[in-house]
């Protein structure tokens, strides 16, 4: 389930970057530049006994290469903010796996002001193994959170008269695995992080951005004269 959910996406996200990449770019320019630097290239094949053409065609040919590059650069920032932003989503999805029974977890709030008087909350599937643990100069108080069973709910941080609800996930499956919760009000955030996963095919297993570019990439080469892209 996990890897056709994220096969079908990075299909689907490189067909995006294709018609981003399209929007975004010089096309004439990049395919400009292509056409040179194929040239150069072949005249220092046919020229290579000639040490005057040959160094001339060697200099353009590294001119022509730089330009490329630097046309490539909004079409870059253009794919790659939106992927720095949509990072923490897509590995709380294929990055991360829910707990288990016997498994612990530290769970960890922020509060504006005094610590002392937090209160956490949980169900009974889980077990809080220690008592809380102060950090006054960040704000920060934690405690060590052990998995009776398998349970999917929430666990409650109090403090100041608000709380603050975290959803703890110790089920098998594919879920959506979010580490922290963050509020405006007196808890400021609630965090537990999840261990991590690798996604399986065939009994071989890769971080999801491995197979992630992979797929897109072959998607986008595979795509790009249908959608008439220059790369």
């Amino acid at each position: 389930m996990a890897f056709l959910t994220l096969a079908a996406f990075s299909v689907a996200a490189g067909i995006l970057i294709l018609l981003i990449f399209k929007v975004t770019s010089n096309q004439g320019a990049l395919a400009a530049a292509r056409r040179r630097v194929r040239a150069h290239l072949l005249a220092m094949r046919l020229f290579a006994d000639d040490p005057a053409v040959l160094l001339r065609s060697e200099g353009r040919l590294i001119a022509w290469n730089l330009r490329y590059m630097a046309l490539l650069v909004p079409p870059f920032l253009a794919v790659a903010v939106p992927l720095f932003f949509a990072w923490d989503h897509l590995d709380a999805l294929w990055g991360r796996a829910p707990l288990g029974p016997g498994d612990a977890v530290v769970l960890t709030a922020r509060v504006a002001g005094d610590t002392s008087g937090v209160q956490l909350i949980v169900p009974e599937w889980l077990a809080v193994e220690t008592p809380a643990v102060h950090a006054v100069a960040q704000g920060e108080v934690s405690w060590r959170l052990g998995v009776r069973q398998a349970g999917s709910g929430d666990v409650l941080v109090k403090a100041g008269g608000a709380i603050l609800v975290h959803k703890i996930e110790a089920r098998r499956g594919w879920h959506y695995l979010r580490e922290r919760t963050t509020s405006s009000g007196p808890v400021e955030w609630v965090e537990a992080r999840y261990p991590r996963a690798e996604v399986p095919l065939l009994g071989i297993s890769f971080h999801w951005a491995v197979w992630f570019t992979l797929i897109s990439t072959v998607a986008a080469l595979a795509l790009r004269r249908r959608l008439r892209v220059t790369l």
